[in-house]
């Protein structure tokens, strides 16, 4: 790519980051001499119509917002198959990067880089769009201080597939509300929520939630409430404390009623905190105290919201289902608690009903959980493995579905982390045995082999498809071209003059001339090809043919005077033709056809190469006469 000028305006200059999905260049607008930065999709993406059309379409929504805390989307465009989005340039770092070089942030910095994120998503949710990917590695830090925040509205364009395909799924989830981790659409409050998550992890210097797959950190954010973070880190003040806390309530009508309402309270936070005013959770403002205040607030708030939650039967659905599910994992608690202390005899007395584990296997967990519920049943997460299946869909129960089991039991569960997703690798220069071995060991197999003439040496790998680094399901074939090494004359010689010409051109060469010499080979047969047999040619490239025409004859010569018949006064047309016997047959060959004089001497030499040979004479057309050979 470096060197591409994409839209006849883009110079590509060097490459400055990338993901799974799209490569990051630094590129010269040729146009207004500037530099700006060019995002490309990987060839996978650029390939699926669909993608793009959603991709385009929210870059094109993107560039409509012009704030200063907001990556400027200059242009949007595609170029012999490659998609691509321009963008200012912001020479510096990623959040993340400050994070992971520096650690927890003094509260005053996160403050400060919390107020310019949330003034960016309220310029934003004004225009109507949703960010629905905060994460720290979305955010930039430029050198000369000012915070932006990057990729508005391209997260709309991705699914779920795509999260699979890039490996991007992990870092996203642990930003994740817990509706978008519950598979319900992403709002303005959905961004506030993952700003409450930025703001945890830039003043204690970790996420809040942490575990081994997506799932399970999805699953957290669903379930667990979270630790303030002044409990990890002892300088973050109260009221920093209360504001992401209140951010990351787990109901959205608990969190700010907008970005505006939480940039305002960051922004009096800070102004506290400049003045000192700010309290300490060992000081004179305890924790507990902020927490009861917070309780109380977000209690109002559902208050208030109670009428909307009456009306809107999902909603109620799905706080009913949590509220039974946690219900009834108390009751269980208890009975299971109670087996050590005479419990199987309560047990027994109690005579539990029977039910049946619902067809669960191949549904998604939050359709499970509803089934299992529904059942009386509970679930335990066993652990996660990849599968065909998509993310969060049930592999396997334990006890079998269609199994009776006593009510409350709880149905072991083993989730799909989705498909395994590996980097393909690059097998281009290998040979093709190498080149198996290799994608075998990565677990990927060969499709569809390609054979090509190229001046690299015969059997090497010079080109795949997908190209390597390419992020694919394990599994997946590769389709591999194969060099024929150079085009090279073919070695015709011995065959038939028709049978040399049809293996040239089946080798992409030409016929050209055909020259004859004198060989012990049968006439026609070949002898040899200009350029000779082997020689590195081009493709189209004419190849002469030398061909035998048979053995050459010794033959006996002879010379014989001969007189022309008739007057000296008189002119006649004198002819002698040779008859030579070769193999039985007569071949004629006329010696002397010509007016001349009578009594004239003629000497007629030439050779003869059969067994038997002899002259015959005539005069004016009637034969005249015969002489024997020699």
């Amino acid at each position: 790519m470096i060197g591409t000028i994409l839209g006849n305006r883009y110079r590509i200059e060097e490459r400055i980051g990338g993901g799974g999905m799209a490569v990051v260049f630094r590129a010269t607008d040729l146009q207004l001499g500037r530099e700006v930065a060019v995002k490309t999709l990987r060839g996978q993406f650029g390939a699926d119509d669909e993608f793009v059309r959603r991709f385009r379409r929210e870059a094109h929504n993107a560039a409509s917002l012009s704030h200063p805390n907001i990556v400027q989307t200059y242009d949007v465009g595609e170029d012999g198959g490659v998609h691509y989005i321009v963008m200012e340039l912001v020479t510096g770092k990623t959040l993340k990067a400050l994070i992971q070089e520096q650690g927890p942030l003094p509260p005053g910095d996160a403050a400060r880089i919390g107020i310019a994120i949330a003034d960016a998503l309220a310029h934003a949710h004004a225009q109507g769009i949703v960010h629905r990917d905060i994460k720290p590695h979305n955010i930039l830090l430029g050198q000369d201080g000012r915070v932006k925040v990057a990729d508005f509205g391209i997260a709309r364009a991705v699914t779920t597939d795509t999260l699979t395909r890039t490996g991007s799924w992990m870092g996203s989830a642990h930003y994740f509300s817990p509706e978008q981790a519950d598979g319900q659409p992403a709002s303005a409050k959905s961004d506030l929520y993952s700003l409450g998550v930025v703001l945890y992890e830039m003043v204690t210097g970790t996420v809040p939630f942490q575990g081994e797959s997506p799932i399970t950190v999805a699953l957290k954010h669903l379930r667990e409430r979270v630790d303030p973070p002044s409990h990890l880190n002892p300088e973050v003040p109260v009221e920093l404390d209360e504001i992401i806390l209140r951010a990351m309530e787990k109901e959205p009508e608990d969190r700010f009623d907008s970005a505006v309402e939480m940039r305002d309270a960051l922004a009096d936070f800070l102004q506290l905190h400049l003045e000192g005013r700010t309290h300490m959770p060992s000081g004179d403002f305890p924790t507990m105290d902020v927490r009861a205040a917070r309780a109380r607030s977000a209690g109002q708030r559902r208050e208030r919201g109670r009428a909307k939650r009456q009306r809107d039967p999902e909603t109620a659905r799905r706080r009913a289902r949590i509220r039974n599910i946690v219900i009834v994992s108390a009751v269980v608690l208890v009975l299971l608690g109670g087996l050590g202390a005479g419990g199987w005899a309560l047990w027994k007395f109690l005579d539990v009903p029977e039910v049946q584990v619902p067809p669960i296997v191949g549904v998604h967990i939050t359709q499970a959980e509803e089934m299992l519920a529904a059942a009386k049943l509970q679930r335990a997460i066993v652990s996660e493995r990849h599968s065909d299946l998509e993310q969060l869909y049930i592999i396997e129960a334990r006890p079998e579905p269609g199994s009776w089991v006593k009510e409350g039991a709880v149905i072991e569960l083993v989730v799909s982390k989705g498909p395994e997703i590996v980097e393909l690798p690059d097998v281009v220069g290998m040979n093709l045995d190498q080149a198996r071995a290799r994608l075998k060991s990565e677990r990927f197999g060969v499709g569809e082999i390609k054979e090509q003439i190229s001046n690299r040496p015969a059997g090497e790998v010079i080109a795949q498809a997908p190209p390597a680094r390419t992020p694919l399901k394990v599994g997946s074939t590769v389709t591999l071209t194969v060099s024929l090494g150079p085009l090279k004359v073919p070695d015709v010689a011995g065959m038939a003059l028709d049978d040399a010409r049809k293996a040239i051109t089946d080798a992409g060469l030409v016929p050209g001339s055909v020259t004859e010499r004198p060989d012990a080979q049968p006439a026609g047969t070949v002898l040899a090809t200009v350029p000779a047999e082997g020689s590195q040619v081009e493709p189209g490239q004419r190849v002469d043919l030398v061909i035998s025409s048979g053995p050459e004859l010794l033959g006996t010569e002879f010379s014989k005077e001969l007189i022309v018949p008739g007057p000296s006064t008189q002119k006649v047309r004198f002819q002698v033709v040779l008859i030579d016997q070769i193999d039985g047959a007569e071949e004629p060959r006329v010696l002397v056809d010509e007016e001349l004089e009578g009594g004239q001497r003629v000497v007629v030499s030439d050779k003869f190469y059969g067994s038997d040979a002899y002259l015959i004479i005539s005069v004016n057309g009637v034969e005249a006469g015969w002489v024997e050979l020699p």
